[in-house]
């Protein structure tokens, strides 16, 4: 029997042993941010960045071949905007009590 125990010692309950025991560990965490809106900001923020970085370097880009860059980051940027409109529509609606938070 795999699960018997040598006597005096006692079963480690610890994470790591349940997971070498294959047992499933699940840990209650809650969202940090549940509108999403702070991240999406931050995003758009950080690509906007680099936005002008890869302006500013454009030239050395130019001469690698690697101008591209500069569409990739405003692409970025718009993606974050329509991001932004979806995280701001879907917060109004949970709190609005149209939708569930845990739905999507």
């Amino acid at each position: 029997m795999a699960d018997e125990q040598p006597a005096g010692s006692k079963k480690r309950t610890d994470p790591t042993s349940q997971l070498a025991r294959g047992e499933l560990v699940h840990a209650e965490v809650k969202p940090l941010d549940l509108s999403g809106i702070p991240s999406v900001i931050t995003g758009i923020v950080l690509w906007t960045i680099a936005f002008v970085v890869v302006l500013i370097v454009r030239d050395e880009l130019a001469k690698e071949g690697l101008e591209w860059w500069l569409w990739v980051t405003v692409a970025g940027i718009g993606l974050g905007f329509i991001g932004l409109w979806y995280c701001r529509r879907r917060w109004a609606a949970i709190q609005a009590g149209h939708r569930s938070a845990i739905e999507d």
